[in-house]
């Protein structure tokens, strides 16, 4: 498989396409032009690829799994307490700085691109008295919580060629991030979240593993769609997956919890007793490229449990609005050919903008390693920073990026 071969699979859809008037006949030019030459360099970047990944650090997650009540039942809780875990980022100050980068192109490849950077501080009170430790940002509006940003023009040297989206956007990336660091040192981030993959890619070296190695920050890469390993797990597919992860967990919920349990959950939900808010549920059934559609649809539905008119009748959305109750999302394995999981499906969490009593999104994003932090730390840190469906790091770095690009196009 060649990035020729790649362009030829595009060429009835760029022909539909600039016969719609889509696209130009100078885009396709200039996609041709730039493809040449690129097929002899792809060896060398599935090399780099594999040097990358052998670099990557997995941490340990700063916490055990916990588990409501029987320890067999399929969903367990995954809940370290705040404190800690911020501190195992940041021990000599309460608060987290988290770096979001992302890269914006323009309709017109012919025309720059831009790479952002910002920088959010995260805050939380620090009650020696009690072990729940309640998160903040340092103001109520986003512009004000953005205590870094900048961003960079530039042209892409290589088209996009999926798995090899590294080479076309590390650059920019880190020397935004390099810059930042010798200008003013005191704003490291603790942790920077990627706007694409980490270990989720069939070299396991996504950009954010790129990112990660290249600046030795702990990294977690944010894919906003999916991205089949193994070119048979279809979004789609997946998709149907994670609404089964839900209804197991909702059956699971409405059958075996008892009442007492149930406010229990609703009581730490808002931060009165036990565990704090921000809970994260997981699944222990794994979205897995080894099985094929049938095994993997069968392996996420659980049968055993009697369905009462509660659950035949509830929407994904009610199912959601319960799971919102007791925790910040439902984080489902994602595992490769080899069974190792390499990222998160999460589902379920943000839906935190306001007060009103709302669930999360049912939309979701998959969460991976780029490196030093571990698959746990990654995923609940983006249900905790999530006021939406995508985290705020990575939310504010593409609404800044586009920002800049409108406000180029009205000079």
């Amino acid at each position: 498989f060649c990035a020729h071969s790649y362009f030829l699979l595009q060429i009835p859809e760029n022909l539909l396409q600039l016969k719609r008037g889509i696209v130009s006949h100078s885009m396709i030019v200039f996609f041709c032009e730039k493809m040449d030459g690129i097929d002899g360099r792809m060896s060398e970047w599935r090399g780099e690829q594999h040097r990358v990944a052998s670099q990557v650090v997995v941490y340990e997650s700063v916490a055990p799994k916990n588990y409501h009540g029987d320890a067999t039942r399929r969903f367990h809780s995954y809940a370290p307490h705040l404190r800690d875990f911020i501190k195992s980022f940041n021990k000599k100050k309460n608060s987290i700085l988290v770096g979001g980068v992302d890269v914006s192109f323009p309709t017109d490849e012919s025309e720059e691109s831009i790479a952002v950077y910002a920088i959010l501080e995260f805050t939380f009170d620090n009650n020696d008295n009690n072990d729940d430790v309640k998160i903040s940002t340092i103001a109520t509006d986003v512009e004000n919580r953005v205590v870094y940003r900048s961003h960079k023009f530039f042209y892409p040297s290589v088209p996009y060629i999926p798995s090899y989206l590294a080479f076309r956007e590390n650059d920019p990336l880190c020397e935004l991030i390099s810059s930042q660091i010798e200008k003013q040192p005191s704003l490291k981030p603790d942790v920077i979240m990627v706007d694409g993959n980490g270990q989720w890619h069939e070299r396991r070296a996504g950009i954010a593993c790129f990112v990660g190695v290249k600046t030795g920050i702990p990294t977690i890469g944010v894919g906003k769609t999916f991205y089949s390993l193994d070119g048979y797990l279809s979004k789609e597919h997946v998709l149907s997956l994670i609404r089964s992860s839900v209804e197991s967990w909702y059956r699971e919920h409405v059958n075996h919890e008892s009442p007492v349990e149930k406010r229990r959950h609703r009581r730490c939900a808002s931060g009165d007793i036990g565990m704090p808010r921000w809970v994260l549920i997981v699944d222990s059934h794994p979205i897995s490229c080894t099985q094929d559609e049938d095994e993997r649809l069968l392996a996420t539905q659980d049968k055993s449990s009697p369905t009462c008119s509660k659950i035949k009748h509830a929407t994904i959305q009610d199912m959601l609005k319960e799971l919102h109750t007791i925790a910040r999302g439902l984080a489902i394995p994602m595992q490769d050919d080899k069974g190792e999981t390499l990222a998160y499906a999460l589902v379920g969490h943000g839906g935190n903008q306001s007060n009103r009593d709302e669930s999360g999104t049912k939309t979701p994003i998959y969460v991976s390693v780029g490196s030093h932090i571990s698959s746990e730390d990654a995923v609940s840190l983006c249900a905790l920073l999530s006021y939406v469906r995508i985290p705020e790091p990575v939310r504010e770095a593409d609404l800044y990026g586009r920002q800049v690009l409108r406000e180029k196009g009205k000079k």
